[in-house]
């Protein structure tokens, strides 16, 4: 609450609390089983969420908000390694940005791969890939 009153910009802090926001918030982590696979996959680790983070964030692309395919469930330990990787510069962002993106692959490879858990999960209907917004609605 603090960080969101004194750090973020007001359209996200709003974002952040608001009701769609954490029924997406809920539904990644459902679909993930409340584990971090960056923990599980790079540090080894059996590490449960807390922070959903957005692989590219919200001040890049504000259209990516609610779109499943650019969410990942991390822990607070894992979300400050990522956030720190992305301080580090923009090739460094991009480098982490395709590792979450190939962990998130690699997790559901024998499910389908996570374009089809997420839209078994109905989260995305089924055309909607990469860049394109869910028209999900949460009531």
């Amino acid at each position: 609450m603090i960080y969101n009153n004194t750090r973020r910009d007001k359209r996200a802090a709003e974002f952040y609390v608001s009701k769609e926001w954490r029924a997406m918030r809920e539904c990644i982590i459902e679909v993930y089983d409340n584990v971090d696979i960056y923990a599980l996959y790079v540090e080894n680790e059996l590490l449960t969420c807390e922070p959903v983070h957005h692989i590219v964030e919200l001040e890049d692309d504000w259209e990516q908000r609610l779109n499943p395919f650019n969410l990942i469930p991390l822990n607070h330990k894992t979300h400050n390694t990522i956030t720190a990787l992305y301080k580090q510069s923009k090739a460094s962002m991009r480098a982490t940005q395709k590792q979450l993106r190939s962990l998130i692959e690699y997790h559901f490879r024998e499910a389908g791969g996570y374009k089809k858990v997420l839209c078994d999960s109905f989260l995305v209907a089924p055309p909607l890939f990469l860049r394109e917004n869910s028209p999900r609605e949460f009531q």
